[in-house]
């Protein structure tokens, strides 16, 4: 799992390393200083959450609650 961390001050790296560390969030955080990733996404609000997949295919958006992340997660990875 990839994070994006976008804000709209300064001390980015500061603000997403708090973030994951109140909400448990382990993995790679990209933290997108100049909303390029965000504009290429199309993400309109914060928080926004996307699943893509190894491929980048975008599998799921909207989800902004740990439980509808985890639900949305737990579907995703059911097999066919």
């Amino acid at each position: 799992m990839i994070t994006i961390a976008v804000y709209e001050h300064q001390d980015h790296v500061k603000h997403a390393r708090h973030f994951c560390d109140i909400h448990g969030v382990k993995g790679t955080t990209l933290v997108d200083e100049d909303n390029a990733y965000s504009e290429v996404l199309g993400l309109r609000g914060v928080p926004m959450n996307v699943v893509m997949d190894k491929k980048g295919i975008i599998r799921a958006f909207g989800m902004t609650s740990p439980d509808e992340v985890r639900a949305t997660l737990t579907q995703l990875m059911r097999p066919f």
